[in-house]
């Protein structure tokens, strides 16, 4: 769970930074959200395919990790 949280944070802030960087250059919010949805715009079936099984890999990956057994002290 921790790698979720983790995952999120991170992509909250690169998000923010490159809106921060959009508005530093002179451009207003909305054209720089605009600018970080346009890439999704423009994407075919099959980017959207590998967007999604790759995120889908990521997120299973987090939830089936194992757990480290502890060790019974004899």
């Amino acid at each position: 769970m921790k790698i979720l949280l983790l995952f999120f944070l991170f992509f909250l802030l690169s998000a923010a930074v490159a809106i921060m960087m959009d508005l530093v250059m002179g451009m207003n919010l909305s054209m720089s959200l605009r600018n970080m949805k346009n890439p999704f715009w423009v994407m075919t079936l099959p980017e959207y395919v590998i967007l999604f099984v790759l995120l889908a890999v990521m997120v299973t990956s987090i939830f089936t990790k194992k757990q480290p057994q502890p060790r019974n002290k004899s």
